[in-house]
């Protein structure tokens, strides 16, 4: 299956769970029920992808979700200390909503080894502007308002960010419409406008995405259930080995025509706004 071998990702998002607490109008577990129930990745699979990065020398970010809430995984700290364990040059990091979240979880994660905690607080209509009320309640809320919280505009709205015991910990109140997208047509809910990207994407290049299924995607933005997005798989790490799947012919093609601004292979990314770092340069 392995034809040129490309550099290792930047970022590499391993789903080790499957459900999530929320159904927003601007994610795709909003309109499928797939998510509504907990199954966690299995640990030989969770193994496996965590040896496979070792052995390549991984040194990027390890991020623990897609589309699913991690903070839901009763299993997290033992994730985490895993890809510590097997990948000591990667850094872990968690992205929530921060339901979850207490005092008692933070001290969990900060001595599992997790190098950042982003807490994005999603309102319940997707017009609700950011605010920075909205943070500071959260932050009673959750137990973390005695931190040292800097605040400031980010890319996706409001947020405020700390250090703590070596963990950085940003909370986002974002702006929906303004810098969320529709993932390649997958949410049919938000209103955006419609346009056709002309710049190329890097994401194909930097990002290794894998769901709790063990299911290598083309992005992050991919979501399976949606009849769109079916042929976005490119295979499943219980029958290939992962680093072949990342530099499989079908990778690589998306990856030279994602560099040109090509979308004949994949007609979702015609639509995609997507702004993450990943999407706009390459690393």
């Amino acid at each position: 299956m392995t034809t040129t071998v490309w550099p290792l990702p930047t970022y590499a998002e391993i789903e080790t769970s499957r459900k999530c607490n929320r159904t927003c109008g601007w994610c795709p577990d909003g309109e499928h029920l797939v998510r509504r129930e907990q199954e966690l990745m299995d640990w030989g699979v969770f193994q496996d992808i965590t040896e496979q990065l070792g052995e390549a020398g991984y040194a990027g970010w390890f991020a623990f979700h897609n589309y699913n809430e991690p903070l839901l995984n009763k299993r997290l700290g033992k994730d985490v200390r895993q890809v510590r364990e097997v990948l000591p040059l990667a850094r872990p990091a968690i992205y929530t909503n921060g339901d979850a979240l207490n005092r008692e979880l933070l001290a969990e994660l900060v001595e599992a080894g997790v190098c950042y905690l982003r807490i994005t607080r999603y309102p319940r209509r997707a017009e609700t502007a950011p605010t920075y009320e909205s943070i500071d309640a959260y932050l009673v809320r959750a137990g973390l308002a005695d931190l040292e919280f800097t605040k400031g505009p980010v890319r996706q709205g409001l947020g405020a960010s700390a250090d703590h015991e070596g963990v950085r910990i940003e909370v986002i109140s974002p702006n929906i419409l303004g810098s969320y997208n529709t993932r390649g047509g997958s949410i049919t809910t938000l209103p955006v406008l419609a346009r056709t990207r002309s710049e190329p994407c890097w994401m194909t290049a930097t990002s290794l995405v894998v769901d709790y299924r063990g299911q290598v995607k083309m992005c992050c933005c991919v979501y399976p259930e949606a009849t769109e997005h079916e042929g976005y798989v490119l295979g499943n790490v219980r029958e290939h080995r992962l680093l072949d799947l990342w530099n499989s012919e079908a990778m690589n093609a998306y990856r030279t025509a994602h560099a040109q601004a090509d979308w004949s292979l994949s007609p979702a990314c015609a639509s995609c706004t997507q702004q993450l770092p990943e999407t706009r340069r390459q690393a």
